[in-house]
């Protein structure tokens, strides 16, 4: 780690339901951003974080080779918390796409806090969904 970088913590928790998860009923697409997730969140990589756990629930959404293909569309509009799903949404396009200034990004104080606490939520926003889709081990 380079000089003045602070290593993200996601709390034991966190990382046991995420690690304890059977992707083995997601699409192809959906397990490797899935196994990567892990690598990142485990690493302390917030922002990595974040942007693999929005784009996961993409992609299961739209996967035809995973629940997409066997859930009809009503399984999806109740799964999730639809505040947090909009957040964490919202939160990886801001990080990508760069509208202007953003927590965590502007060497605040306690940005390396913030953005753990971001990473925090994507994954519980994350884990809820797939739980709501019955997908979960």
């Amino acid at each position: 780690m380079k000089v003045g970088q602070t290593r993200m913590v996601i709390q034991d928790t966190i990382l046991r339901r995420l690690s304890s998860f059977n992707a083995a009923d997601l699409g192809p697409h959906a397990t490797a951003l899935y196994r990567e997730l892990g690598s990142v969140a485990g690493a302390g990589l917030p922002l990595a974080t974040i942007v693999l756990a929005a784009s996961i629930v993409d992609v299961v959404r739209y996967e035809e080779a995973g629940p997409a293909g066997f859930l009809d569309g009503l399984a999806f509009s109740y799964a999730g918390n639809k505040g947090n799903l909009s957040w964490l949404r919202g939160r990886r396009n801001h990080l990508l796409h760069h509208d202007g200034p953003s927590d965590g990004l502007m060497n605040e104080a306690d940005a390396a806090d913030w953005l753990a606490s971001d990473a925090e939520r994507a994954l519980t926003t994350l884990l809820e969904f797939l739980d709501d889709l019955q997908i979960s081990g």
